[in-house]
């Protein structure tokens, strides 16, 4: 059973008031001697100015999230989200990675994604105030970012930006369900696992000596798990890739060697 999270945040961070946001938390920072807030608070501008939702927000959007937002600390394997409960507040990724996954019935289990910081987690559930749509699971150590719903009203009446790029947001990741679903009914395993792959180039990609590093540990179950197979299917395919000169393989560890040559197998060339 997932452990449960606790949380933790900044003490006398701020203690100034204001007209639309009213007063800050204060909140403890037991087990933050690694973070204190001065450098906790640099961490949340540096992730929130490059997120893709918060590009258009203003400065006093940033500093109403650094005074009123609480902070969430994960361990790995620590559950965030369980499918069908309640969220009652909005997640951003401030450090580390969150897997996102749904199981069945019967127990088959399907990774859709891993987040890295920026993104946002459960914003379906926490607009209509359904139950989660999906298991949220620290799978390194992490940092999250939450808003209460007060907090977020309060952000999205005074700044009209945030609303339209919560929406784009949105529409994203319908487009990339409907693409993905597309893929899983129509595409041979071959060119889903290239695609897998690839996508996980953009958050998790780092330059190497060769090629691209996916910085993200991955075991080929795990990979598996994403691209819709078994872990031998996955391997066999894995193998193939590795032996055509597009990745190369270590321990839970993936390097895109000719990116260009992934994009044609993805492609179906």
């Amino acid at each position: 059973m997932p452990r449960c999270c606790s949380d933790i945040g900044i003490s006398s961070w701020s203690v100034s008031t204001d007209p639309v946001y009213g007063t800050p938390l204060r909140i403890s920072v037991n087990n933050m001697t690694d973070s204190p807030p001065a450098a906790l608070a640099r961490l949340i501008a540096d992730v929130l100015q490059r997120a893709s939702w918060f590009q258009d927000c203003s400065a006093a959007s940033l500093q109403a999230i650094q005074d009123h937002a609480s902070i969430k600390r994960l361990g790995r394997g620590e559950m965030l989200m369980r499918c069908g409960e309640p969220v009652g507040k909005l997640n951003m990724v401030l450090d580390g990675a969150l897997e996102v996954s749904a199981t069945s019935a019967t127990g088959k289990r399907h990774v859709t994604n891993y987040l890295e910081p920026g993104q946002l987690i459960g914003l379906i559930p926490f607009i209509d105030e359904g139950g989660s749509v999906h298991d949220v699971t620290a799978h390194e150590d992490s940092l999250v970012l939450q808003l209460d719903r007060t907090l977020f009203e309060r952000l999205t009446a005074a700044e009209p930006a945030l609303t339209r790029c919560l929406m784009r947001t949105l529409c994203l990741r319908s487009r990339r369900t409907y693409a993905r679903l597309t893929d899983s009914l129509l595409l041979p395993l071959r060119q889903r696992c290239a695609q897998t792959l690839l996508e996980l180039v953009s958050p998790y990609g780092v330059p190497a000596p060769q090629g691209v590093a996916i910085s993200l540990k991955l075991s080929q179950e795990e990979l598996a798990d994403m691209i819709g197979c078994s872990r031998p299917m996955a391997n066999r395919e894995l193998k193939e890739l590795e032996k055509e000169g597009a990745i190369s393989m270590t321990y839970s560890r993936y390097s895109i060697i000719n990116i260009e040559r992934l994009r044609a197998i993805a492609a179906g060339h």
